[in-house]
């Protein structure tokens, strides 16, 4: 995500912690997603493979979604590192576009390690729902704050309007997590100021994606996210903004690759 400003306080986590908890989380649930699920799932003939099915050990469906709970994890945390890389950027035209880049370069390497093929619309990947999420959140600030009186109830249904437009944008787009996905980010924008409100209007998003999307109910346990950040210390840490950037279609590719190797060996 964006750069932090470096802010008073040591204990508990700085964002380049944070940063790497939900690099890791996601590249657990990615193993699982792109990996496991691959190799259990791919039709016969794919690369002259066969169709495996659910095995044992760490090819057994109860390992794989043990890995997709643990990479629950990820996805809340981007979210809240991301309204804190709104707040603190010199440019958040510059920061929206590098995510809009990236969600146009990672989206071959998506395709590949989830689809199993270079082009698939069915679904985007997780860069857009940033992009649509940062641009609604920074439209809401700049229409919202700081006018005169008499333009705020205008000003206000223009930032509702807003951000129903990128909701809507990323439900058809289909991207990763899609409408509340953006909600998700708007609720962590505005309400980042009172951290139980939005830990408990959060978990109601990812309670209704499930309901409403019929999304698998492991996505409550992104829920388990919410204490890392209450522990967040307002440093940035050190880190550097552009590896995950590039961590992101990079390690798709390699999981790809793997897979592809893996279906090649019969293993």
């Amino acid at each position: 995500m964006e750069q932090l400003q470096t802010r008073q306080g040591s204990r508990g986590f700085s964002a380049a912690t944070l940063k790497w908890i939900a690099i890791i989380t996601m590249l657990i649930d990615h193993v699982g997603a792109s990996l496991l699920y691959g190799h259990a799932a791919y039709p016969a003939g794919w690369l002259g493979g066969t169709r495996y099915g659910w095995g044992e050990g760490i090819w057994s469906r109860d390992f794989y979604m043990a890995l997709r709970v643990i990479g629950r994890l990820a996805f809340p945390i981007f979210c809240f590192l991301l309204i804190e890389g709104l707040i603190h950027t010199r440019n958040r035209w510059k920061y929206f576009s590098r995510l809009a880049l990236f969600a146009l370069i990672s989206e071959i390497p998506f395709d590949l390690a989830f689809k199993r093929t270079w082009w698939n619309l069915n679904n985007q990947n997780v860069f857009f729902t940033l992009a649509l999420g940062l641009g609604a959140a920074a439209a809401w600030d700049w229409l919202t704050e700081g006018k005169s009186p008499n333009c705020r109830p205008l000003r206000a249904l223009a930032a509702i309007l807003t951000a129903a437009a990128a909701a809507l944008a990323a439900m058809w787009l289909k991207s990763d997590y899609g409408a509340f996905g953006v909600v998700l980010i708007l609720v962590m924008y505005l309400l980042r100021d009172h951290p139980w409100a939005r830990d408990l209007l959060a978990f109601a998003v990812l309670v209704m994606m499930v309901l409403l999307e019929h999304s698998h109910w492991i996505e409550v346990f992104g829920a388990l996210s919410f204490p890392l950040m209450h522990l967040y210390n307002n440093q940035r840490g050190r880190q550097n903004k552009y590896f995950f950037y590039l961590f992101y279609p990079v390690h798709l590719l390699l999981l790809s690759g793997l897979l592809s190797l893996i279906i090649r060996m019969g293993m």
